[in-house]
């Protein structure tokens, strides 16, 4: 279990542990619906938002998940959130996901900061074996970064789970392992150079 809070930063995001106080940038951020596109749950009113923080809360504290914020320190804004989840630090394994951004910094090194930030922290002080990532078969943006980063394609998960509007996903599983981290970290760093 994680008992310490983490803070992790970066030159342009700063990811910090998510908390009630952060409901409304959160909601800013979170108002678009071309975000829950192929998201488990969408949030539309501040309602949901806060039903989706109380159920954070609950898994942080069991020990499953690490939700955090995304904040732009270039604008001084929240911008999405992700989280360590399915947490197993006997196995030394964990997932990176629920992951949502804020239109506006799509396509730019927001989302390679986070995922620099996060593995770095995974393998280097966690002292992981297994990092691994899980999306939509349709998502094709989100397909496309987990490749791009260096994570290798596991398989497909058929069927494994039910989403909104009762639509049944598969799921592409994507992992870096810890002796594969090395090779990952210079390629991230190479694209934070060139962001």
């Amino acid at each position: 279990m994680m008992r310490d809070e983490i803070s992790l930063e970066g030159n342009r995001v700063r990811l910090i542990p998510a908390s009630h106080e952060h409901l409304e940038g959160l909601f800013k951020a979170s108002n678009h619906s071309d975000i829950w596109t192929y998201s488990p749950s969408s949030i539309s009113k501040l309602e949901d938002l806060e039903d989706t923080m109380d159920q954070w809360m609950k898994s942080k504290e069991q020990g499953l998940r690490y939700p955090f914020v995304i904040f732009d320190k270039s604008t001084s804004e929240i911008v999405g959130s992700t989280s360590y989840l399915d947490i197993s630090l006997l196995n030394r394994k964990l997932e990176i996901g629920g992951t949502w951004l804020d239109p506006k910094v799509w396509r730019t090194s927001v989302n390679t900061e986070c995922k620099y930030l996060l593995l770095k922290y995974g393998f280097e002080d966690l002292n992981l074996i297994r990092v691994q990532f899980r999306t939509d078969t349709r998502n094709e943006r989100s397909n496309l970064a987990i490749q791009r980063i260096g994570a290798q394609f596991e398989g497909t998960l058929r069927q494994e789970m039910i989403v909104r509007e009762g639509y049944i996903r598969d799921s592409n599983v994507y992992s870096i392992l810890d002796k594969e981290w090395e090779l990952v970290k210079a390629k991230l760093l190479d694209y934070l150079r060139t962001e």
